[in-house]
């Protein structure tokens, strides 16, 4: 399966939630992106949940700090 991938890590907030809700949005039924974030995306799994999405989240060290990786895919039909 070919994974996308989007840096949104240095983007300021609200855009890399934007970034990878409109991600998410393009994908076709087994599709997937990795969207790599700033910080754990709480509020976006919510969104994603409710949207038929399955998502995942890994930590990922960048020098001192951390980024996250949230790896979406579509699994439900996109909505009418």
């Amino acid at each position: 399966m070919n994974e996308r991938f989007i840096d949104a890590s240095d983007l300021e907030p609200p855009e890399p939630l934007q970034v990878a809700l409109q991600a998410a949005t393009a994908l076709r039924p087994g599709e997937q992106v990795r969207v790599r974030l700033p910080r754990q995306p709480y509020p976006l799994f919510g969104l994603l949940a409710e949207r038929g999405f399955v998502y995942e989240s890994v930590a990922v060290a960048r020098g001192e700090d951390c980024v996250y990786d949230v790896v979406i895919t579509r699994t439900a039909p996109s909505p009418p």
